[in-house]
């Protein structure tokens, strides 16, 4: 049974849509650094946020208007995508679409800041707290309501991979639940000092303004944003291999689990090209030697360097990317690209390409992929 990609939305620190976002990335531009706010100590990070004002539609929607910043993420990113498609949002898509979101850590973001608040104002000032497991499903609630979508909504927790996770579970829905005609995919995140401070702590975060890929290892920079695929049953481009995602227990093993996995969506031939996760982490080490020994000429593009490391919308935003790839031919250059891996592409170029594999090395110990193929 095949599934396609009928919309590709995205709202990211480069532009309010995707077909924006595209633009500037092939244009060779890179988000603005700014230096995270409410830090708890005299360390400081620099983060790539998306402006206010590419979510002030989002924000006019009476349901939103108390919403966080996840919410308005998602219902932009999410509205994008069904335009993309032809379609309306709200137009009759309710009983017969289901909404899948993908979170790494933005619900604990209520959390965070309800210590933060804590520590700084005292108890007797700070906000509310919520519980985690209401807060990790409000953004797919809210987009779910604005769309009509009564029961089928679901989040999806996990790491930088979460959101090819959700992709697989949106297969598994569409295949198990015939009366769909389509679901939405969406993947959201909002940067935050303590997050940042957290991977810092792990040497995977830098106090720097930029970041290498494939090349030093020092850390990355966290970003905000999200993306959103809409799959349905009829399309201009297939959805031709999914994954639930494997885990890893040691650098060693990381190589070998991803050599198999990639190799395996890739089984009837090597990619036309290569979205990758390189984010200035182990997840480069990981991605450069698997690259290296499978697909030695097949040029990689890693977007991160652009936009920042935007955790849950990190993965299925690399989806938009590889599926506007196939649709304009064309090919990002690669910023900060090291010398580790060839293969890199590091200028924009026309790049006839029929199919795309879309990788991610996560946080969390897991490699995940997906294979788009143009009709």
């Amino acid at each position: 049974m095949n599934f396609f990609i009928q919309g590709i939305g995205a709202v990211t620190p480069l532009g309010p849509t995707a077909l924006e976002t595209w633009r500037s990335l092939c244009r060779g531009e890179q988000a603005p650094r700014r230096l995270m706010a409410d830090g708890l100590t005299d360390r400081q990070y620099f983060s790539c946020r998306v402006p206010g004002k590419f979510v002030l539609e989002a924000a006019r929607q009476p349901r939103l208007r108390r919403s966080g910043t996840l919410s308005l993420l998602g219902a932009a990113a999410g509205f994008d995508a069904i335009t993309d498609a032809g379609l309306k949002p709200g137009g009759g898509l309710g009983d017969k679409m289901a909404v899948v979101f993908a979170i790494c850590s933005g619900g604990v973001n209520y959390t965070r800041r309800f210590y933060h608040e804590i520590v700084t104002q005292g108890a007797n000032l700070a906000s509310p707290l919520l519980f985690p497991e209401t807060v990790y499903n409000a953004a797919a609630s809210h987009l779910a309501a604005l769309l009509n979508v009564d029961e089928q909504c679901y989040t999806l927790v996990g790491d930088s991979s979460v959101g090819l996770n959700a992709l697989h579970f949106a297969v598994e829905l569409l295949i198990t639940r015939p009366e769909l005609d389509r679901c939405l995919v969406v993947g959201t995140e909002e940067a935050d000092w303590l997050l940042a401070d957290a991977f810092a702590s792990w040497r995977m975060a830098t106090n720097k303004d930029q970041f290498e890929v494939y090349g030093r290892t020092r850390g990355t920079i966290f970003g905000e944003g999200a993306a959103a695929v809409l799959i349905g049953r009829t399309g201009p481009s297939e959805l031709s291999g999914s994954s639930p995602g494997r885990p890893f227990f040691s650098a060693r093993e990381s190589e070998s689990v991803a050599s198999e996995l990639f190799g395996n969506l890739s089984a009837e031939g090597p990619p036309d090209i290569i979205v990758s996760s390189a984010n200035g982490t182990f997840a480069d080490v990981v991605e450069c030697k698997v690259f290296s020994q499978r697909y030695p000429s097949v040029p990689v593009y890693a977007p991160r360097p652009a936009v920042g490391e935007p955790l849950g919308a990190g993965a299925l935003l690399q989806v938009a990317l590889a599926g506007l790839a196939l649709r304009y031919q064309q090919l990002p250059g690669t910023l900060c690209a090291g010398g580790k891996l060839p293969s890199v592409n590091r200028e924009t170029c026309f790049c006839p390409a029929t199919n795309a594999l879309v990788t991610c090395v996560g946080f969390n110990q897991q490699v995940n992929a997906v294979k788009l193929r143009l009709i």
